[in-house]
């Protein structure tokens, strides 16, 4: 039986049409770009230059420069704010979407029509906007969006002077051109609607610091985040990106450079400069939404990957409306105790998720521009192909990942995003036929099971359902520790719990990169002498 709800360009554009009506209503906008906080990585503003101080300014705009420069807007709210008249994806239509009885047709035409309303409602006064730079969010007409304090003082993923794009995670594709793989960068920008920023705001304060959480925060039900995803593949290596939104980007190698890890900072912005001249322009490949939604009960977020659509929706007039739903999850469909996350459930493709969605025409025209390296291809997904976007990796999923976002320790050390960027058992592994212990994951590395920790104990870890504002488990149902004893390490000796950053992982590396400005500054380090304690993976 064909179970998905097929909607057609003349369609989508209907329903997007409909949901801009429903959100446009105008007001006079009020700047939130305080300037409290850097916008940008070497921010020339002189209460900032002390961050980068004996670095190579390779990224601040000279006097030969006249296009725009990003603002962050960081004048967050101090009260509450529930937005909820803007958002009929609350509506009680959708109750239905969350109930595993629902039919699989049903279930996909709900997640369609709600990830389509938090889409326009994202964009809503942040494009198409005249004199105005696209997501340029300092005086939104329509309702204040705002960015995240302190993405700007690793030289390598700090925010570049002109949109804001933080640098993300290295993406190696599989193409049907030149030596069959493209080796590319993902660069990304986040907004937070007001009831999100106003959490933002619980952390960072109006006279410039941050107050680190001591206990488990929590955004509340409404909280919207979007981020648009950048690529640095070239058309010919990816068509698919064809006749979606450009950006001239003052970015580093799209390859994705890399320098050595014991390297300071000032050697890493020496050899990894920004240059918005030599680069080709990024492009959109993924639009990712995250939405704090109490009828989750498992979680109480849903998360959401629109893709690059150029080539199939070349004629849509909106750019920004040549995106395709790739998916919508609120829950892991955690496997059972002993089994494993690569296998359960059982032929999604044919039976479906009971806690998430997959539009397959969709994976299909991802994978349409791959070559031969099957899990190289844009439409990959994630581990039994749970939700994860082109950007993301094969092995783990949206909410898998960001279930761990805490906040670091006093060694700035947080739980790796998935096991396999550390040395702990590997998740989403196959077992080799005949062996117990060791076998391939979804990369095709090999994995064995290290520490006395089984694959499937680590696949109980990582595909749990974490509840919003809880504590990330590290510990197998035996309580052994996964990362070792003594972790976390913070200040509070009887806080043996992560802290929970409620799936924020950019606040939980915006936090690292200003608790390491902050030692920085008390140990009175020579710039020269600086260096960033690299996480473990950027965040996606």
């Amino acid at each position: 039986m064909k179970r998905l709800i097929q909607v057609s360009i003349l369609g989508l554009a209907s329903l997007s049409g409909l949901a801009f009506a429903a959100n446009t209503s105008v007001h006079k906008p009020v700047n939130t770009c305080s300037g409290t906080y850097p916008s940008y990585w070497q921010d020339i503003a002189p209460k900032f230059n002390g961050m980068w101080q004996g670095q190579d300014i390779s990224n601040a705009p000279t006097g030969a420069y006249s296009g725009p420069v990003f603002k962050l807007s960081d004048d967050y709210p101090r009260q509450p704010v529930d937005d909820k008249a803007n958002q009929p994806w609350r509506a009680a239509k959708f109750d239905a979407m969350f109930d595993p009885a629902t039919s699989q047709d049903k279930k996909a035409q709900l997640a369609k029509e709600y990830a389509w309303l938090v889409y326009n409602y994202a964009l809503s006064g942040n494009v198409n906007q005249p004199a105005q730079t696209d997501f340029d969010v300092c005086e939104n007409p329509v309702r204040p969006w705002y960015h995240i304090a302190f993405q700007t003082y690793d030289p390598l993923s700090g925010r570049e002077f002109i949109h804001g794009l933080t640098r993300e995670a290295p993406v190696t594709f599989s193409i049907k051109s030149g030596t069959g793989t493209a080796a590319t960068t993902m660069w990304a920008v986040a907004i937070y609607n007001s009831t999100a920023a106003y959490t933002l705001g619980k952390v960072w304060q109006k006279d410039g610091t941050a107050k680190v959480p001591t206990a488990n925060i929590h955004f509340d039900e409404g909280s919207v985040i979007a981020k648009p995803l950048f690529n640095t593949a070239t058309l010919d290596q990816l068509p698919v990106l064809a006749n979606m939104p450009r950006w001239n980007a003052n970015i580093s190698d799209p390859s994705f450079c890399a320098t050595p890890d014991n390297a300071t900072m000032a050697e890493q912005s020496q050899l990894c400069p920004r240059n918005y001249a030599k680069w080709n322009d990024v492009k959109l490949m993924q639009f990712d939404i995250s939405i704090a939604d109490s009828r989750a009960k498992a979680t109480g977020w849903v998360y959401g990957t629109f893709v690059a659509d150029g080539r199939r929706k070349a004629s849509v007039k909106d750019q920004w409306q040549r995106v395709s739903l790739l998916g919508l999850m609120w829950g892991n469909d955690t496997p059972p105790p002993g089994q494993l996350a690569y296998n359960y459930p059982k032929d999604p493709r044919k039976n479906g998720f009971k806690e998430e969605v997959i539009f397959w025409d969709v994976v299909d025209e991802l994978n349409s521009f791959g070559g031969t390296g099957t899990v190289q291809r844009m439409g990959h997904l994630g581990s039994n192909h749970r939700l994860n976007g082109p950007a993301d990796n094969a092995n783990s999923s949206c909410i898998s990942c960001h279930g761990t976002a805490s906040v670091p320790d006093s060694t700035f050390t947080t739980p790796p995003l998935l096991a396999q960027f550390s040395g702990m058992t590997k998740q989403s592994v196959a077992l080799v036929n005949g062996l117990k212990t060791q076998g391939l994951d979804r990369s095709g590395a090999v994995a064995t099971e290290n520490n006395g920790v089984t694959f499937s104990e680590m696949d109980a870890i990582y595909f749990a359902n974490v509840m919003a504002s809880t504590a990330f488990n590290m510990t197998t149902p035996s309580g052994k520790n996964v990362m070792g004893e003594g972790i976390p390490a913070y200040p509070n000796t009887a806080q043996k719990a992560w802290i929970s950053l409620d799936y924020s992982l950019q606040l939980s590396m915006s936090l690292k990169q200003w608790m390491q400005w902050q030692a920085d500054q008390a140990a009175q380090t020579p710039a020269q002498n600086r260096k960033f304690v690299k996480a473990l993976r950027r965040a996606q």
